[in-house]
């Protein structure tokens, strides 16, 4: 049986937290499924709306160097003036660095990579993809409307948006057109519960899929790209999962979206809801949970 993927917007984003060299590669791989890979309009938005803001968390890193006090008496050293010809170089790079990130800004198509590399995956208009003029575009935002006002999954709590449903919907229609297998990618909580490197789908969803699709077709939620991609079998090296680890935890640090003056302990997904949230001693479940235990 065939097997289709949908990456969740969030996953994309990730390629702005992962170092250069291990993102090309990562890249590379994504693009060379791209015949398996579901993609919607609704996802390309919400990649779009948030590239910038993904980039510009990654400015806040990139800091001049505080001048360092010599003392007057070290003034006319050798040492002292090489650390403040060192720290005016630092200073002169970061300047270059800054401009650099600019351009990505004002032109993605030719100074971003990841943006370029997306594009051409956004782009693209086979059956299995839902873009402006495809026929059915207008079918599945009804769809998703009514599930939404029914408070239907997958949404986000205080959700205004149908962009969710519009996406599930959407993967529906291609399960039964293709007869697929369908793996989601996604770890903010929208299709599911992830608990430690596993994702469980909402039981509700999964009970939807069977009714609207059948029995024997699977779908699957899984919290990392480099777990589904094996899946699709594109080997993975252990520094691109490492990588992937990392992106991961500033990932979560962005959505908590933390101002410079608030430190904290230790930042973890909960393992019940999957949302992140500020460890106090050794919880392993955010307080929103524990309180719907009790």
């Amino acid at each position: 049986m065939s097997k289709l993927l949908f990456i969740d917007t969030n996953i994309y984003l990730d390629f702005y937290r992962i170092r250069n060299d291990v993102k090309v590669s990562f890249l590379e791989k994504l693009e060379a499924i791209k015949d398996s890979l579901i993609v919607t309009d609704q996802v390309e938005m919400e990649f779009k709306k948030n590239r910038q803001l993904a980039i510009l968390d990654g400015m806040k890193e990139l800091k001049s160097s505080p001048k360092i006090n010599i003392p007057g008496v070290l003034k006319n050293d050798k040492s002292a003036t090489g650390l403040e010809n060192d720290q005016n170089k630092i200073n002169d790079r970061i300047k270059k660095l800054k401009g650099r990130l600019d351009n990505v800004l004002e032109n993605p198509v030719r100074y971003d990579k990841v943006y370029q590399v997306l594009q051409r995956i956004f782009s693209k208009r086979q059956d299995i993809d839902l873009y402006r003029k495809h026929k059915m575009r207008y079918k599945v935002r009804e769809l998703a409307n009514k599930r939404f006002m029914l408070g239907y999954p997958p949404r986000k709590k205080n959700d205004t948006s149908i962009g969710d449903a519009i996406n599930w919907e959407w993967l529906i229609y291609v399960a039964e057109k293709k007869n697929a297998d369908i793996w989601i990618v996604s770890r903010d909580g929208d299709f599911g519960a992830i608990q430690d490197d596993k994702g469980f789908l909402n039981d509700w969803l999964k009970q939807e899929f069977r009714q609207r699709i059948n029995k024997q077709r699977k779908i699957i939620l899984c919290p990392k790209l480099s777990f589904a991609l094996r899946e699709f079998n594109i080997k993975i090296t252990p520094e691109e999962a490492k990588e992937e680890e990392k992106a991961i935890l500033i990932s979560f640090k962005d959505q908590l979206s933390l101002s410079d003056s608030v430190t904290l302990t230790l930042l973890r997904p909960c393992k019940r809801c999957g949302e992140p949230f500020e460890v106090q001693k050794n919880e392993t479940i955010c307080p929103t949970c524990t309180l719907s235990n009790n």
